[in-house]
């Protein structure tokens, strides 16, 4: 196993995969005894052998607290707030008189009134009042009715009612003047976010800064988070998500066993603030918005008396004339993928509400529906910037969509139906609504249910609000230590530390089990995916299949490797579908079965007969064109769920031909099928044994 930093090279590679399937050759279960359509694809290595795999293809094991969220205390003391706003302000070549603690006081002003502020250097609160038919009452599900002098939706972002005064923090403070004061900020927290990276590698995804407030490490109604979440662009778009190999290499590298938590703080600090070879840093004052990434707020500042109406998440986006402009603000912004909640309820005569009800969301209802997976739950569209809310409000009345769903008009309900009925999903409108609410920042930090119950636990795999495990009377009641999907209690990291290890007395900041057992599998599995697999095999490059007669897209909801899949829609009864030209370098030892994950769609205008599909292949180099190489028959196959086809044993000369790393290879396949059925997924093409 290789333990250095450098990249692997391709050679190595291929002679540690090489090694790695003798390893498994050598293993007491042999992968040979699974059938071709038992278990699903993970299944085939999982455990010790799945383990072996990636230790001998991979230089190690990726380690998620390491490559993907890190929290060591020793680790992320490198990054302090007033070095990344001084490096905002350098970029931006802001005037002489600002300082970091100047923007930070900047920041925090959006809070307040124009009235009160004395320093009137950017956006306040109330700078645009809010439409009056938009206030809705709020209450306190734990104190009852607010009292209407208590409600303060004076002001409104980018439209829609916004809490007016919040109190953020103290504008007056100086957080850098004592850092160990209950004023100043630590990092907690840094986030490799490469799992946003789109198919078509348009960026490389989000790095993540997590600051919090030091006064929350022993007062729970004084606690603030501000998250630096910094959209990297590909320096090589040309190149799709592979242009981002440096960034993904970058970030294994940090689970080498060798380094020490030094070198890793000084590596992660120079990917933040100098950038790898090629790339821009992650503290630029381009990858806060408006054109991508940006900064979020997580605010529990609550004074004494003030009712729990003042807990809110809210974006920011950066805004400067740089680099030699002369100015800096950081501007309150939209929060993005958080639709208002009066977009689900009746509201007639708001244009807003019916272009939401009528064009927006009956739109997205089949890519909310396509997923089994809570990582994957996404609209699949944007959201159009009219409908996104000015803050996402722990109330249950605001961005509870749950909530506003049963008071929704007939036909709204209706037309998510009909978009179930049509894909053949037995999901209800109510599972598509609560989908939609864990995407919100409300739903996915605090959800809570329709009767404005609180939850400590995220949403399950339907979307729907799990019972509170706390609980005695819950049904669900087996014990917080084993629920998966917990929270801590509006956030997913903390200001509370604990042991790294038995062995040191190191620590690390707690992050809550939705990100230790929901979260990072998923983003593991992405990158390892990323690292180990071929792009066209693994449908995640845009283009790369072609056919003239069915219509393919690229699907980032029913996948099983990867990002994304290949969805096909079939309007005709016979359609091939071509891949690019790829090698098979780095995937020797090349088995002899090709095998492919397949969607079979639950919509079918015949039941009885579903079809079949046949694999052909082409290496023009070895001088085979079009050779047959198997059929399924797909009438056996249960619609509605994926299954693994391993298609007929391949030539010798064929299988030979790949294992010398041809570079011209093309594979088709061929659906015979009831015109108008579908649409099918394909996904993680394989050589097997």
């Amino acid at each position: 196993m290789r333990t250095h930093s450098h990249h692997t090279s391709a050679g190595a590679w291929r002679r540690s995969r090489h090694a790695a399937l003798i390893a498994l050759a050598l293993l007491p279960a042999a992968c040979s005894d699974v059938g071709p359509t038992d278990g699903a694809p993970e299944d085939v290595l999982e455990g010790e052998a799945g383990e072996a795999a990636l230790a001998l293809t991979l230089p190690f094991l990726i380690d998620d607290r390491k490559s993907l969220i890190v929290t060591e205390t020793d680790v992320v003391s490198a990054f302090t707030l007033e070095e990344v706003l001084q490096q905002l302000i350098d970029q931006a070549g802001a005037s002489s008189t600002a300082t970091p603690l100047s923007v930070f006081r900047q920041f925090i002003n959006n809070h307040r009134p124009g009235s009160s502020d004395p320093n009137n250097i950017g956006p306040n609160c109330d700078d645009e009042p809010p439409n009056t038919g938009d206030l809705e009452p709020v209450d306190d599900p734990l104190t009852g009715p607010i009292p209407h002098e208590e409600k303060n939706q004076t002001g409104s972002i980018n439209g829609w009612p916004i809490f007016c005064p919040r109190t953020a923090d103290d504008p007056e403070s100086d957080p850098f003047a004592d850092s160990e004061s209950d004023s100043a900020y630590m990092a907690t927290t840094l986030a490799n976010r490469f799992d946003l990276a789109p198919p078509d590698g348009a960026h490389c995804g989000e790095y993540r800064i997590v600051f919090a407030k030091r006064s929350g490490i022993t007062n729970t109604l004084n606690r603030n988070f501000i998250i630096f979440e910094g959209r990297l662009p590909n320096p090589n778009p040309s190149q799709g998500r592979l242009g981002c190999a440096p960034v993904v290499n970058f970030w294994l590298n940090q689970s080498d066993p060798a380094k020490s938590p030094a070198t890793r703080a000084a590596e992660l600090h120079d990917f933040y603030f100098d950038g790898l070879s090629g790339f821009e840093p992650v503290i630029h004052i381009d990858h806060y918005g408006p054109e991508g990434g940006q900064i979020r707020t997580n605010e529990f500042v609550r004074p004494m008396g003030l009712p729990l109406t003042s807990w809110s998440l809210r974006q920011f986006e950066i805004a400067h004339a740089g680099p030699t402009g002369g100015w800096l603000l950081i501007a309150p912004s939209f929060v993005s993928d958080n639709p208002a909640g009066k977009l689900f309820t009746s509201a007639s005569g708001d244009q807003r509400v019916t272009d939401f009800q009528a064009t927006f969301f009956p739109s997205v209802v089949e890519r909310l529906a396509a997923t089994d997976d809570i990582n994957r739950f996404a609209y699949g569209a944007e959201v159009p910037s009219e409908h996104e809310a000015g803050e996402s409000l722990m109330i249950p009345i605001h961005n509870n969509y749950l909530n506003k769903f049963t008071t929704a008009p007939t036909a709204f309900r209706n037309s998510i139906q009909a978009k179930l009925t049509a894909m053949g999903s037995t999901l209800t409108p109510e599972h598509i609504v609560a989908r939609a609410q864990s995407l919100a920042c409300a739903g996915c930090h605090e959800p809570v249910n329709v009767d404005n119950e609180f939850f400590k636990t995220t949403l399950d795999e339907n979307g729907q609000p799990v019972p509170d495990l706390t609980d005695p009377e819950s049904p669900l009641d087996v014990g917080l230590d084993e629920n998966p999907l917990r929270t801590l209690g509006f956030t997913h990291t903390s200001e509370q530390k604990e042991p790294v290890d038995e062995t040191t007395t190191r620590e690390r900041f707690r992050i809550s089990k939705m990100l230790s057992e929901k979260f990072l599998p998923f983003r593991q599995r992405v990158m390892e995916d990323f690292l180990l697999n071929n792009p066209i095999l693994g449908f995640e490059k845009p283009g790369a299949w072609t056919s003239t007669q069915a219509l393919l897209s690229v699907h980032t909801g029913r996948v099983q490797e990867g990002i994304s899949s290949l969805e096909v829609k079939m309007p005709s009864s016979w359609n091939e579908i071509v891949s690019a030209n790829f090698s098979t370098a780095g995937l020797t030892p090349v088995g002899d079965k090709i095998t492919v994950d397949l969607f079979v769609s639950p919509v079918q205008p015949n039941p009885s007969w579903i079809g079949k599909v046949v694999a052909m292949i082409s290496i023009p180099s070895a001088g085979i064109n079009n050779q047959w190489a198997g059929e399924a028959e797909l009438t056996p196959l249960t619609p509605g769920e994926f299954h693994t086809i391993q298609f007929a044993s391949l030539a010798t000369a064929t299988k030979n031909a790949l294992n010398a790393s041809p570079s011209d290879v093309k594979l088709q396949f061929i659906f015979n099928v009831t015109a108008n059925a579908g649409p099918y997924y394909l996904d993680n093409v394989r050589f097997a044994n």
